[in-house]
Order: C-alpha cells, then structure tokens, then sequence
C-alpha cells in the first residue's frame, strides 16, 4: 500500500503542482528491496487512481529489474495496457509493446506465448507476431499456441496456414467451438466447401443440402472496411447481404474503399468491432473485413447536389444503387451512384440530370 505521504504527492502530480518523474522516483525508492507485492499492490493502486503518469516511469523502471517471470508478466501487461487502454494511445502502445518483444523472447517460450497472447488480443499484431511464432516453434504441440498462431496467420490473409493451424486445434479438442469458427473462416477463404461445411456443421450452422457453396442470401449485415490512405477516418461500415457464416456480398458503398466496393464479396471474420444501427432500430454487430474473394466490377460516380437525399432516393427508384455522402468524414452534400458491370455512366448521368438540372459530376 502506498504510504500517505506519498499518495499526497501522487495526487499532487495528478493535478500538476508536482513532476511524475520525480513522484515516480520517490515511490521506486519506497519499494526498492520490498516483497514484490508490494510493487503489485502500488501499481494497482496507480491504475485504479488513474495516476498514469506515475504508474508508466515506475512500471519502465520494475521490468528493468530482476523479477521472476510472473511478476515481469504481469508488469509487461500492465505497462502496455496503461498506454493502450489508460491513456488511449495505440501508437505508444505498440512501441512499448515492441521494446519487450526481445527479452520476452530470452524468457523462453512459455512468457513468449502468455505476453503474445495478451498483444493479439489487444490487436497489438507487429509484437505478437514474433512472440507467438517463437513460441509455437519450441512448443508445437501446445493447442493454445497453436491457435493464436492460426488467428495470427488468419489476419496476414495466410489461410492455408491458418487452416493447419486450427486443424492442429480441434484434432485434440473437438469441443472447442472458437477453433471450428476460425477454421470455417479459412477452409470458406480457400473454397475448401468440404472443410468449410465440417467446420460450420461443428459450430451449430444449418447449410444448404449439397457438396459444394454454401453460400445463400441471407439477413442484412455491417462490415467493417479499412480506407484507403489519407482517409480521414481508418476504417467505414457498409451493409451488405450475409451470404455464409464467413462472406458477405458488399451493398452500400463505400466513401474511400481500399479492398472492396459495391457488389464485391468480402470474407468476414466472426468477432465483432462495434455494433450499428439495424433495420428494425436494434444493435447490430459490425463484422470486419479480413480480405475480398470476389470483384463485382464496375465504377462509382459522384455528383454534387442541393438536394442529396432526394437524389439519392430518386436514383433508387430507378434502379441504381445510390447513397447520400453528406457528412461522410467531412464531405460536402455529396451523391454516390453505382455504375454496374452490365450498365453505362452515361445512362447515370442522364438519370442524375433529369432529377436534378442542376447537379454536378466530381472529377
């Protein structure tokens, strides 16, 4: 427990009348040869003060220590989730999480694997790659290891790793629900139909009679897609049409698409990002994007008007797939016009002229 005295200047760093660093100090020498609880127990106190500040140089100072691998675990964890999570900062996260990827590795296998599971979690992907795949090079036999590797191999779009991976899982534990999704995922990524209807048939799913795809349309779904480079937000969720347990076929579309527009096929993964609004005014979760495994083609017209959702409805009625943009990261009033494979743009524009004569094309 942190003596008062000491707590009084913590909350003093808090409020700014005092230097964290030099507060930081002061608790490193009160703690400098105690029972390591005792460091546990401060760092807790730190974390439920929200005293972050403090905590960060007293925590880089405990894993420069000699400390047995527990303690060392849980001060690894602890450092990087106080700037991930306490102060919400991804990008010092990950450097952090990157300085302990080498003497996690000299702790041998087993830390290698717990640290790297905790970074997979967060979606810390850079440091967990290299602890994980360490670890499961010297321990390959162990299940868990195994299926962080498969979930690793997954997100880099490797999916015939990732298959083997989570085939390794499930032929010593057949109940483990988690590993027949991810391996639904994979075997559905590689048209393995016959892989991808074990695995789904294992997780619950009812699939259409037959050997072959299992896909059918299915209820309205949001997915997550990452934008491209200088967009101004990372990521946007479309809908789309459920088509199996792991694909969806793109129906909105998308301001700044990077893999995938209107019409396009995206394999989805099973955990969700975040929920959105659905049809019927309930929650839906957001799905994200892992990789696109069908082009639909075609192109996408934007066009300026005074009116954007009547446009974009009256495009609609009309047969084109249309989406008001206004507001969209910033976009002025904006309508997307999906020209399809099968269609010309010019037949778009002239639908776009006869509703509004005054509407402009972006170039």
């Amino acid at each position: 427990m942190i003596p008062a005295t000491l707590m009084t200047r913590v909350d003093g760093a808090m409020a700014g009348t005092e230097d964290p660093a030099e507060v930081a100090a002061a608790l490193v020498a009160h703690l400098d040869g105690g029972h390591p609880d005792a460091l546990v127990m401060a760092t807790d106190e730190l974390r439920e003060r929200g005293a972050y500040l403090v905590s960060l140089p007293l925590l880089e100072e405990a894993w420069a220590a000699e400390l047995d691998d527990d303690l060392a675990g849980r001060i690894a964890e602890d450092w990087v989730g106080t700037v991930l999570h306490g102060l919400g900062d991804r990008g010092g996260a990950a450097e952090v999480a990157a300085h302990l990827v080498r003497p996690a590795i000299q702790r041998g296998p087993r830390f290698a694997g717990e640290l790297g599971h905790v970074f997979l979690a967060w979606r810390l992907i850079e440091a967990a790659a290299p602890l994980i795949t360490e670890a499961v090079r010297l321990l390959p036999g162990d299940a868990a290891l195994q299926f962080d590797s498969g979930v690793l191999r997954k997100l880099a779009g490797d999916f015939t790793e990732a298959r083997a991976a989570f085939e390794r899982v499930v032929a010593r534990h057949a109940e483990e629900k988690s590993a027949w999704w991810n391996l639904g995922i994979a075997c559905t990524a590689l048209a393995d139909w016959p892989g991808a209807r074990r695995a789904w048939t294992q997780v619950g799913f009812a699939l259409p009679p037959g050997e072959g795809d299992i896909a059918r349309p299915g209820e309205p779904t949001p997915v997550r897609l990452r934008t491209v480079d200088g967009a101004r937000v990372a990521h946007e969720v479309v809908w789309g049409v459920r088509l199996c347990p792991a694909r969806v076929r793109i129906t909105g579309i998308p301001c700044f698409p990077r893999d995938a527009t209107y019409g396009d096929v995206v394999l989805i993964d099973g955990e969700p990002v975040g929920e959105a609004p659905g049809p019927n005014g309930r929650e839906v979760h957001v799905l994200p994007a892992l990789a696109t495994l069908e082009r639909g083609g075609g192109e996408t017209l934007v066009a300026f008007s005074h009116e954007p959702a009547s446009l974009a409805e009256g495009m609609r009625a009309r047969g084109w797939p249309a989406a008001d943009w206004t507001g969209l990261a910033g976009r002025l009033p904006q309508v997307a016009v999906f020209v399809e494979p099968t269609r010309r743009a010019d037949e778009a524009v002239a639908d776009l002229k006869k509703l509004d004569r005054n509407v402009e094309l972006a170039r």
